[in-house]
């Protein structure tokens, strides 16, 4: 069973404790099992989370679930307020989950009071990290960190604002323990800078989900390829058009570097152009060794082979268009042009004598009335004046 189907599964399985539990305690949450405490519903809102969370939490909790509420604002130290007293560090908590509550906005000292969390979910939010240029640090005080999850957790900007901040966010902590990240469906478009040398830092990750997004180019930088254990990379459902040669060349050497690890990249459902500039790609998927789920199922996505798997393309069906496939309209002027051009030729040659003639007598002309004019001026008479 995969991690996500036993997420799933237990997530169910706490959802029906809480319903059966509903009657026996006040307010939003309920202890569902052992140090395991949960928070859903509408009930969850901003004025309890400011007034009556820290009240709800107990030292003794290694989990912490507070999902589906409705409240914008995590502020500072809204779990345990360890700033004025050490000893109110939530030590045990492993695991926090804040899904799909409606969160806008994170204080830089939220997670502060937590030091050996684990596993912090904030999938399916509204997080405007764009509008905070003031902070950081939201996870420097989480160096334990194992999995982190923003599945579609940020408010899309424009120009990719919110994914370059995020990159600042991953460069300014400490996550040399991170296994696994997931930044899907986020309407990321490129890779920033900054993000490439984050995951570079990250010396224990094994799992990328970038899937989801609007990727139509790679940019790894020159230290990714040194990742140790990296085992897959979840790249499907993006906008990729071909795949550049210097991803293509990361992934045979991260391949190739590392027996103890097989690499594998789903690259599934993109935009696949399938002209001659998809040759490189498909003879990379043709021969190497990095193991490409469902490569067999690529497809193109437009053009005159849409919807033909590049893994059965042919020499042929990846020709790119030559000079004759010029558009037909174009070629009906260049043909009126050489028409109009030998007819004018033509009728230069057969009219030369005339034309010649005309000239001849044009000339004679001007020369006469030229004469006449100086004539007159040398027979006029002489006054006073002259």
């Amino acid at each position: 069973m995969g991690n996500h189907t036993y997420r799933v599964v237990y997530n169910v399985l706490i959802m029906v404790v809480c319903a059966f539990t509903k009657g026996v305690f006040s307010g939003p949450c309920r202890p569902v099992v052992t140090h395991v405490l949960w928070c859903n519903g509408s009930e969850v809102n901003q004025t309890f989370i400011d007034m009556y969370l820290k009240d709800t939490i107990t030292g003794d909790l290694t989990e912490i679930h507070i999902t589906n509420g409705n409240f914008s604002e995590l502020p500072a130290n809204a779990f345990s307020d360890c700033a004025s007293n050490s000893s109110a560090k939530l030590n045990k908590l492993t695991k926090l989950v804040l899904s799909n509550n409606n969160i806008t906005k994170i204080h830089g000292k939220t997670f502060h009071c937590m030091p050996n969390l684990q596993k912090l979910f904030l999938d399916r939010n509204r997080w405007s990290l764009e509008n905070d240029v003031q902070h950081a640090g939201y996870l420097n005080n989480l160096p334990n960190l194992v999995e982190l999850d923003f599945t579609s957790t940020f408010t899309v900007s424009s120009a990719g604002l919110h994914i370059i901040r995020l990159g600042r966010v991953l460069n300014n902590s400490s996550l040399t323990k991170l296994e696994t990240l997931r930044l899907g469906y986020n309407d990321m478009q490129f890779v920033p800078t900054a993000f490439g040398k984050a995951l570079c830092t990250m010396d224990s990750l094994k799992h990328i989900n970038l899937q989801g997004n609007s990727l139509y180019r790679l940019e790894f930088t020159d230290c990714f390829q040194k990742s140790k254990q990296l085992e897959k990379i979840d790249l499907s459902h993006n906008a990729l058009s071909t795949l550049d040669k210097r991803s293509m060349d990361v992934f045979d050497f991260m391949t190739s570097s590392n027996k103890r690890v097989n690499l594998t990249v789903n690259l599934l459902y993109q935009q696949w152009s399938c002209d001659c500039n998809i040759k490189p790609f498909k003879a990379w998927i043709d021969t190497t060794k990095v193991h490409l789920m469902g490569r067999e199922k690529y497809r193109c996505h437009d053009g005159a082979n849409f919807n033909k798997t590049i893994f059965h393309l042919s020499d042929a069906e990846m020709a790119c268009k030559t000079d004759d496939s010029v558009q037909p309209g174009v070629v009906v002027m260049i043909v009126l042009f050489v028409i109009i051009a030998v007819a004018l030729i033509a009728a230069l040659v057969l009219y030369r004598n005339r034309l010649t003639s005309f000239a001849h007598g044009v000339r004679k002309s001007l020369t006469r009335e030229s004469h006449v004019q100086y004539s007159s001026v040398d027979n006029a008479p002489l006054t006073a004046e002259a």
